[in-house]
């Protein structure tokens, strides 16, 4: 058998190798694109941009909430990467505004890169008219990817039409609820919160294959997943940006599931010190010991800012009635107080010792917790009860009165 070349076999490779699906000229697969959704086709000199637009009902109480809020885009954006690198292109941009009682969606389609500066101009025209955005994750993936684009494409005069006040939800679902849920991706969220079930839904990670896949061959069909993942999205932005406006609004104290801290947290950051300190006081006394000891500790700390350190004491107070490890750490809390905030040196012994003795009980009651908790409580106990004595006896000798 003759010996072929390395160029023979190369040849003979091309030859065999079946040909791609014909591609459809741009401005065909613009068309197509806009006559599978039913959509709107919307010509620039910058190119083309399929308009797909839906109309979702929200519920009422939430659609009342939102229509007092200033006017709102409800911004998510699919890409043809999970990075917001250079390479990474926006190819989908959905933008949700009420209207009424419904949420008005609008999904600009990019039909191929050449016509990316039409959409992205497109979009910047809807942002421009509202006076805030949400987004979740927006402030580190969809804005630096937005601001990348629109400088590549020399658009800085749209850049600076885009709202001046940008909400993200991602760190406000952290608060609220990731410590309940376990999580904080807008899935586990929404599904937690507000009870949505995707059913087939198309992960995000494969939403860049999906369009490369349409781009190969022109078909629209691996889009129509896409295009419902990014309504969804929307709307679940919109009803969670409605839930946390209802929770300020005194919601909370129906709300499942809820971090009462985190939500104390976020009033802290709407300037309402009172309404923290209700929601805190409030979960005080509907959770669990552990859980109980850190939401004391928050609202404390905002009591003794304010000056009302009676309050604060008497909350540290309420966590000392049971014999528990907990209780002896509300012992140490009470001595800190009294020795900081006071200068109470005798107060704070006291309340050393009851610490001690409260350690002794949760011992032999088995409440204390592993070994490991109880020695660094005792650690702690006898570094403050060793500290506060040597104070106390300095001063009594100080006023020539005998030592404690």
């Amino acid at each position: 058998m003759t010996e072929r070349t390395l160029a023979e076999r190369l040849a003979q490779l091309r030859v065999q190798r079946p040909s791609p699906p014909p591609r459809l000229a741009v401005e065909d697969r613009a068309g197509a694109l806009a006559r599978w959704f039913g959509a709107r086709l919307e010509l620039t000199d910058g190119g083309a941009t399929v308009v797909v637009e839906r109309r979702v009902p929200l519920p009422p109480e939430e659609a009342a909430v939102l229509r007092r809020l200033p006017s709102t885009a409800y911004l998510d954006t699919e890409t043809t990467g999970l990075s917001s690198g250079a390479g990474t292109v926006p190819f989908l941009a959905g933008i949700g505004v009420m209207d009424g009682n419904a949420l008005v969606l609008r999904q600009l389609l990019l039909p191929d890169y050449p016509h990316e500066r039409a959409l992205l101009r497109r979009l910047c025209a809807e942002l421009a008219s509202q006076e805030r955005m949400v987004t979740y994750n927006g402030r580190g993936f969809d804005l630096p990817l937005l601001d990348s684009r629109l400088t590549v494409h020399g658009f800085f005069v749209e850049q600076a039409t885009l709202p001046d006040r940008h909400d993200d939800l991602l760190p406000v679902a952290r608060r609220l609820w990731r410590r309940i849920v376990g999580g904080a991706r807008l899935a586990e969220i929404e599904q937690a919160v507000l009870g949505v079930r995707r059913g087939l839904d198309c992960p995000s990670s494969e939403v860049p294959a999906r369009y490369f896949g349409y781009l190969r061959s022109g078909s629209p069909e691996p889009l129509a997943a896409v295009l419902d993942h990014n309504l969804q999205d929307i709307v679940s932005l919109a009803r969670l940006d409605a839930t946390v406006l209802l929770l300020r609004d005194g919601g909370w104290r129906t709300a499942r599931p809820l971090d009462h801290g985190g939500l104390a947290l976020e009033l802290l950051r709407a300037g309402d010190v009172e309404g923290a300190e209700e929601v805190l006081e409030h979960a005080i006394t509907r959770t669990e010991r552990t859980d109980g000891h850190r939401l004391r500790r928050m609202v404390t700390r905002l009591l003794v800012a304010a000056g009302e350190v009676d309050r604060a004491e008497s909350i540290w107070r309420d966590g000392t009635r049971a014999g528990s490890l907990e209780a002896a750490w509300s012992w140490i809390e009470v001595a800190r107080l009294r020795e900081r905030q006071r200068g109470d040196l005798r107060g704070a012994l006291d309340a050393a010792r009851a610490a001690d003795r409260v350690l002794d009980v949760a011992f032999a009651l088995g409440r204390g917790g592993g070994m490991d908790d109880i020695g660094r409580a005792r650690l702690v106990v006898g570094r403050r009860l060793r500290r506060l004595r040597r104070w106390v006896a300095a001063a009594e000798r100080r006023l020539g009165r005998p030592a404690a």
